[in-house]
C-alpha cells in the first residue's frame, strides 16, 4: 500500500491471523482479556552512568554511596547499585558494589558495563557548510591521529548524515581506516540546504518596509503613495515572496529536523546491545527541532538513555563572529513586531494573520539557536556541548576521559505504576564544589524491546499496563500474511478507527478543532520480548465549521512489518491524548517458516471496495491487483442487498508441472454447505497468483459462516478462511 496512502484518513482496518482468521473487534466489543506470558512482572531496574569532576574539569574518583542523591520526579530513590568504573582502577570498583536490587527485567537505560571492553565512539558529520566540515575534520584527524597512534583510544565509526544515514567508516580502531573515512568526509562536496538565509531576511525586511509606506500612504487620505516608490500591487508582490521562502524554509526544516532524528535513532539502535558507556560526538551548526519534530526529537533523548548513549554536540561553525544568540533576539524581536502588526491589521478589518501566527513563529526561531538542540542533547543524555570555539579538540579529549571515569548507579523506582510518562531523574552529590553529568529521564513503558519510544507511543503503551485493561472505544486490528519468496515474513498491519469516540477540542478563540491520538502495533515472540513496533501519531486540525466532517471519519493504519518465523501475540493499542483514554486489543499471529518450493497461500480478505491507481504510481504492495488497490471488509458483516461478496488471496505456486486448482468452500457450524470450483488467473511475473473473486449471497440465509479457499497442486494443499456474518 502506498505511503501517502498509509497516513490519510480513510476507512477501514483489518483483523486476521495467519492462514485462519481471528477477529478481534466483534459487534459486542468484549473486553478484552491478556494473553498469559506477554508481561514481565519482574522489576526493573534503573541505571544511570553519573560522571563527576571537580573544580579543575578532573574526574573524582573516591565517592562512596553514601555521597549521592538519586532522585526521580523529585521524590528520593534508594540506591540499590553502586560501582565506580575508573580507568586506572582506583575508585570504589566492584569491591565496593552495594547489594542490588532484586533481580531486575531488562533494565531502563541499559547494560551493565564491563570495565575491560574497550568504549565506543560515533563520528557524525551532520550537513554542514564547507568551513564548518573542514573544521570538524581537522580535529577529529588532530585527536585520533595525534601521537603517531596505530590505535585509537576508542572503537570508532564514522557517519555523514546527508539527508539520510551513509556509513562512511565502520567501527575499528585503525587509525588508517579511521583517516580515511575522515579523508573521505573531507573530500565530499558539502550537501548544504538550499535556502539563502541572507537573501530571506533582506526580503522580509523589504516586504515589511513595502507595507509599512503602503499603510503611512493610506493614513495619510492616499496622498504619495507612488510618489514614495511603493505601491499596493509591490507590497503584495514582496510579501508574496517572503511568505513563499518562508514556506519553503519552513518545509526545508522539518526535511533537515526528520533527517537528523532519524539518524540518530538508528545510530543509537546499532550501539544499545554493546555494554558500557557509549558516546556519540554529533558535529553540526544546529539540531533542527520544527514542532513536527519536536515528538520525535524527544524519543531520541528516551532512547539513547535506555541504551547507556552520551551524546557530545559540537558546534561545528566554530568561533561565531556574530553572537548566534544575538542574531535569534533579532529575529525573534523582527517577528513578534510583525505578529502585532498583523494582529492590530486584522482587528481593523486588514491584516494578514492573528497573532498567534507570530507567536508561534518565534518559538520555531528559538529552536533554530544552535544551542537549544544541541544543548538539550547533550545535557539530557550526560553528554556536552562545545560551542563558540575553533579548538573542537577539547571535546574528543573529554569525551575519551567520560567513557573511562564514572560511576554506575541503579536503583528500582518507588513508583511502580507503567504510565509511560516521562520521568525526570536528577542525581546529586553531597559534597561541595563538583561538577555532575548524568542523563535526565526516561519514558515509563515496561518493555521496548530495546526499540526508540516516541513521545505519542509512551502513554499508549503505558495503557498495556493498566488494570483492567482499557476498553473506552471501538476498533479493528488484524496481521495479514502474504508469504511470497523474497519476503516470507512479511505480515502486513492494518487497524481502522472511527474517528467519533476521539476527542477534539477546541482552540481558546473557539474557531478551530484539534485532535491528539496515536495507534501503536507491537509483537511480542515466543518468550514475552518485544520484536517489532510501528506506530503513528495523528494530529487533525481544522476550522469549527469543519469539526463534523472530522468527528465522522474513518482513520486506516497500515504498515508491512517483517517478522521471523514464530508465534507472536500482537498488542495494538489506541490512545486518545486530550481524553486519556484508550483501548487495546490482543490477537495471536503466526508467521510460518515457508519452504519456497512448495505450495503456499496468503490470508483470504473480504473485499469491501476497490480504488483504481493512476498508471504512473507505484504498486508495490501485497494488496495491490494490477491497476486496483484492494481495501479489506474487517467487519466481515456483509448484506444481502449487496447481492455480492468480494474477496481476495494470493497463491503461491511451485514450478511443478501440474497446474493448480482452486475451490471457495461454505461451511456453517463445522458442517460443508458447497464447495465452489475457482478458475485461477495466470501465474504473473513474479511467480504469485492474484485471485479475486465474487460471491453470490441470494442463496445465503442470515446468519455466520466460514468461507474457506483451497488451492491443490500435485500432492500439496493449502487453505486460508475467513469468517462472514450475513444480514438482510
Amino acid at each position: 500500500m502506498r505511503r501517502n496512502r498509509q497516513a490519510a484518513v480513510l476507512t477501514m482496518g483489518l483483523t486476521g491471523a495467519v492462514l485462519v482468521a481471528s477477529f478481534v473487534g466483534e459487534a459486542q466489543q468484549p473486553t478484552p482479556t491478556r494473553p498469559a506470558g506477554t508481561v514481565n512482572t519482574g522489576v526493573s531496574a534503573v541505571l544511570v552512568d553519573v560522571v563527576v569532576r571537580d573544580k579543575r574539569g578532573m574526574p573524582v574518583k573516591d565517592l562512596q554511596p553514601a555521597d549521592f542523591e538519586v532522585l526521580e520526579d523529585g521524590v528520593p530513590q534508594t540506591i540499590g547499585s553502586f560501582r565506580g568504573i575508573f580507568e586506572d582502577s582506583s575508585g570504589p570498583g566492584a569491591a565496593a558494589e552495594a547489594a542490588p536490587a532484586a533481580a531486575p527485567a531488562p533494565p531502563a537505560v541499559g547494560p551493565r558495563p564491563d570495565p575491560k571492553e574497550l568504549p565506543v565512539t560515533a563520528l557524525v558529520f551532520d550537513r554542514l557548510s564547507p568551513e564548518a566540515q573542514g573544521l570538524a575534520v581537522h580535529a577529529a584527524k588532530s585527536y585520533f591521529g595525534g601521537k603517531n597512534r596505530q590505535e585509537a583510544p576508542t572503537y570508532v565509526g564514522v557517519f555523514s548524515i546527508e539527508g539520510s544515514l551513509r556509513p562512511v567508516t565502520p567501527f575499528t580502531r585503525n587509525v588508517e581506516q579511521i583517516e580515511k573515512g575522515l579523508d573521505e568526509m573531507q573530500s565530499r562536496a558539502s550537501a548544504s540546504f538550499g535556502i539563502d538565509r541572507e537573501h530571506k531576511r533582506q526580503v522580509d525586511q523589504q516586504a515589511e518596509a513595502s507595507q509599512q509606506t503602503v499603510d503611512a500612504a493610506t493614513s495619510a487620505g492616499g496622498r504619495g503613495g507612488a510618489g514614495m516608490g511603493s505601491s499596493p500591487a509591490t507590497a503584495q508582490l514582496a510579501q508574496m515572496e517572503s511568505r513563499m521562502l518562508t514556506n519553503f524554509e519552513a518545509l526545508e526544516r522539518d526535511q533537515q529536523g526528520y533527517s537528523q532524528v532519524n539518524s540518530l535513532f538508528a545510530i543509537i539502535e546499532a550501539l544499545r546491545p554493546l555494554p558500557g558507556r557509549k558516546s556519540v560526538m554529533l558535529f553540526s551548526e544546529g539540531v533542527s527541532i520544527p514542532p513536527a519534530v519536536l515528538r520525535l526529537f524527544a524519543g531520541v533523548i528516551d532512547a539513547a538513555n535506555r541504551a547507556n548513549v552520551s551524546i557530545y554536540t559540537m558546534d561545528a561553525a566554530g568561533l561565531r563572529a556574530e553572537s548566534e544568540q544575538a542574531r535569534i533576539r533579532d529575529q525573534v524581536n523582527d517577528a513578534g513586531k510583525r505578529g502585532l502588526t498583523s494582529y492590530a491589521s486584522s482587528s481593523g478589518g486588514g491584516g494578514n494573520e492573528p497573532l498567534m501566527k507570530g507567536l508561534e513563529r518565534n518559538e520555531d526561531v528559538l529552536r533554530q539557536d544552535p544551542h537549544t538542540g544541541l544543548g538539550e542533547l547533550a545535557q539530557s543524555t550526560g553528554g556536552q556541548l562545545f560551542e563558540n570555539t575553533n579548538n573542537l579538540r577539547t571535546g574528543f579529549e573529554r569525551l575519551e576521559s567520560d567513557l573511562r571515569n564514572y560511576y554506575l548507579v541503579g536503583y528500582t523506582p518507588a513508583n511502580a505504576t507503567y504510565d509511560g510518562k516521562f520521568r525526570t531523574i536528577e542525581v546529586r552529590v553531597k559534597r561541595s564544589g563538583l561538577a555532575v553529568a548524568a542523563r535526565k529521564g526516561y519514558f515509563a513503558v515496561r518493555d521496548t524491546g530495546g526499540a526508540p519510544v516516541n513521545t505519542w507511543e509512551a502513554p499508549a503503551l503505558g495503557a498495556l499496563d493498566q488494570k483492567p485493561v482499557p476498553n473506552a472505544f471501538p476498533f479493528r486490528a488484524a496481521a495479514l500474511s502474504f508469504p511470497s519468496k523474497d519476503t516470507p515474513g512479511r505480515v502486513p498491519v492494518l487497524v481502522s478507527l472511527k474517528t467519533a469516540p476521539m476527542s477534539f477540542p477546541l482552540t481558546e478563540d473557539q474557531k478551530s478543532f484539534a485532535s491528539d491520538f496515536a495507534i501503536v502495533v507491537r509483537f511480542l515472540d515466543s518468550q514475552g520480548k518485544v520484536a517489532r513496533k510501528v506506530s503513528q501519531h495523528y494530529d487533525m486540525s481544522g476550522e469549527v465549521a469543519r469539526l463534523p466532517i472530522a468527528r465522522n471519519s474513518d482513520v486506516l493504519f497500515y504498515r508491512e512489518p517483517v517478522l521471523p518465523p514464530g508465534v507472536y501475540t500482537m498488542e495494538t493499542v489506541v490512545y486518545d491524548n486530550p481524553s486519556k483514554k484508550a483501548s487495546v486489543r490482543y490477537s495471536t499471529v503466526q508467521v510460518p517458516s515457508i519452504d519456497p518450493k512448495k505450495l503456499r497461500i496468503s490470508s483470504l480478505v473480504l473485499v469491501d471496495r476497490g480504488e483504481q491507481v493512476p498508471a504512473d504510481e507505484p504498486k508495490d504492495g501485497p494488496l495491490f491487483v494490477k491497476d486496483l488497490l484492494i481495501y479489506p471488509n474487517l467487519t466481515g458483516e456483509v448484506s444481502k442487498s449487496a447481492k455480492e461478496l468480494g474477496f481476495f488471496f494470493t497463491a503461491y505456486p511451485t514450478t511443478s508441472t501440474s497446474a493448480p486448482q482452486a475451490f471457495l468452500d461454505v461451511i456453517q457450524n463445522g458442517t460443508p454447505l458447497a464447495q465452489l470450483p475457482l478458475p485461477l488467473d495466470p501465474v504473473d511475473s513474479s511467480g504469485r497468483i492474484q485471485q479475486v473473486g465474487r460471491l453470490p449471497l441470494d442463496a445465503f440465509a442470515p446468519g455466520t459462516y466460514e468461507l474457506r479457499a483451497i488451492v491443490k497442486q500435485g500432492a500439496d494443499q493449502v487453505y486460508s478462511s475467513v469468517m462472514i456474518r450475513v444480514s438482510e
